[in-house]
C-alpha cells in the first residue's frame, strides 16, 4: 500500500525521489533480509502460533505508527517493522497451511496465490475509494490498521494448527545456524528456490515494462496500457483457478514442465504481437501460464525439506539480492538496447523453470539423497 501512496507521501514530506525509494523499499527490504531468516528458523522449533499472531499484531501497530509518522525517518522505521512482521505473519502462515496438507502442496499454494491476486486488486481499490472521499495516505494506513486489528483478534480467538516438525520431540534441536547451513547445503532445495526467485520476472517487473512497451513500441494510449495489464491479471487468475483442478489428475512436476513450456511459447507470441489489441489478447495466456509457476515451484521447495518449512523460508533469502537487483538490471538493458530487448530477457523465467523441472522429473536435478514425497511424484 505504501507504494501506491508514494507520490502523496513524497509531497507530504517534500522529499526527493531517492529518499522516498530509501524509505519505502531499501530500509524495509534490508530489515527483512537481516531479521526474517532468524524468525523463520526459530519458527521451526517454537510454537508457530506465537510468530503468526505476534506478526499480525506488530503489523497493525506498524500501520498505526506509519499513519502518525511525522517524518521520513520514523515512517521508514514503521515500514521496516511492518515488513518483518508481515514476513512472520504471512510467510509463516503460508508455510503452516502447506504443512497441514503435504500431499497437496501445489493445490494449497495455488489457492493461496489466487487469494494474493485478490489482495493485490483490493489494495489499490481501497486507496482509490479513500482518494475519492478526499482522504490522505495516512487514512489509508489507518484503514489497514483497523482491518489488521480485527484480523488479529480473529486469529487469536481460533485454535492454531501447529505443523509437524522435522525432528522428534525428544531429539535436541540443531543449533540455529546449523539448520540454515543444512538447508543451504541441500542442492535440490537451492535449485527450487532459484526457480521460485525467477518468478519475480513475469510479475510486477513485467507489468511495468509491458506497459512501457505498449506505450513506446506500439504507440498505444493509456487505455490500451491499462487493458493489457488487466488482461494479464485476468489470465493469471484464470490459470490459478484452473490449476487446482488440474492437479487433482496430474502430478505437480508434469504440470510444471508443461506450464513452463507453454509460458515460454505464449510469451514469444506476445513479444511478436504487432498491435495494441493483439498484445492485449496475446497476454492472457502469458498470465495464465506464468501465474502457476510460482505455486508449483514453491511446492517443490517445501517438499525438498518436509517438516522444516521455516528453514526453507530462511534459505530463500539467499536469492533476495538477486530479486532486489533485477529491476535495475532490466532497466539498464532497456536504457541501452530498448524495452523490447529487456522484455525478451524476462523469458528466462519460463525457460529456466522448464529446464529445472525437466531435470528434476528425470532425476538429474536432485544430486543429493532423494526424498519420496507425493507432492513431487504426482497426484
Amino acid at each position: 500500500m505504501s507504494a501506491i501512496g508514494a507520490p502523496e507521501i513524497e509531497r507530504t514530506f517534500t522529499a526527493s525521489h531517492a529518499t522516498i525509494a530509501l524509505v519505502l523499499f531499501v530500509v524495509p527490504g534490508a530489515a527483512g533480509l537481516a531479521l526474517e531468516p532468524i524468525l523463520f528458523l526459530l519458527a521451526d522449533r517454537h510454537p508457530r502460533r506465537h510468530f503468526v499472531r505476534g506478526g499480525l499484531a506488530a503489523l497493525a501497530v506498524a500501520a498505526i505508527a506509519a499513519a502518525l509518522a511525522p517524518g521520513p525517518a520514523l515512517l521508514a522505521a514503521a515500514l521496516a517493522v511492518g515488513y518483518v512482521a508481515s514476513g512472520a505473519a504471512s510467510s509463516l502462515a503460508q508455510a503452516t497451511v502447506v504443512d497441514r496438507a503435504p500431499d497437496a502442496r501445489g493445490r494449497t499454494l495455488a489457492r493461496w496465490t489466487l487469494l494474493g491476486v485478490a489482495g493485490d486488486l483490493a489494495a489499490p481499490a481501497m486507496m482509490a475509494a479513500l482518494a475519492a472521499l478526499g482522504a490522505t495516505w495516512r487514512a489509508g494506513f489507518a484503514a489497514v490498521a483497523a482491518v489488521l486489528i480485527g484480523w488479529t483478534a480473529l486469529v487469536w480467538a481460533r485454535p492454531f494448527p501447529e505443523p509437524a516438525r522435522a525432528a522428534e520431540a525428544d531429539d535436541p534441536p540443531a543449533p540455529l545456524w546449523a539448520a540454515l547451513r543444512a538447508a543451504l547445503a541441500d542442492r535440490r532445495l537451492v535449485w527450487w528456490l532459484f526457480a521460485t526467485a525467477l518468478c519475480d520476472l513475469l510479475d510486477e517487473l513485467f507489468v511495468v515494462f509491458a506497459s512501457i512497451h505498449v506505450r513506446d513500441d506500439l504507440g498505444a494510449s493509456a487505455w490500451w496500457q491499462s487493458a493489457t495489464v488487466a488482461a494479464f491479471v485476468a489470465g493469471g487468475a484464470l490459470g490459478l483457478a484452473t490449476l487446482d483442478r488440474v492437479l487433482r489428475r496430474h502430478g505437480e512436476l508434469a504440470v510444471l514442465v508443461a506450464a513452463s513450456v507453454a509460458c515460454a511459447v505464449s510469451y514469444a507470441a506476445w513479444l511478436a504481437a504487432p498491435s495494441a489489441w493483439a498484445c492485449a489478447l496475446a497476454i492472457v495466456p502469458v498470465g495464465a501460464t506464468a501465474s502457476v509457476l510460482y505455486p508449483l515451484a514453491s511446492a517443490q521447495a517445501y517438499a525438498a525439506r518436509p517438516g522444516a518449512s521455516g528453514a526453507v523460508l530462511a534459505a530463500s533469502h539467499l536469492f533476495t539480492p538477486l530479486s532486489l537487483a533485477l529491476p535495475w538490471l532490466v532497466g539498464a538493458v532497456a536504457d541501452r538496447a530498448g524495452t523490447h530487448v529487456a522484455l525478451a530477457l524476462l523469458a528466462a523465467q519460463p525457460i529456466g523453470i522448464a529446464v529445472i523441472s525437466a531435470c528434476a522429473a528425470s532425476g538429474r536435478a536432485t544430486p543429493g539423497p532423494r526424498r519420496a514425497t507425493s507432492s513431487s511424484s504426482g497426484a
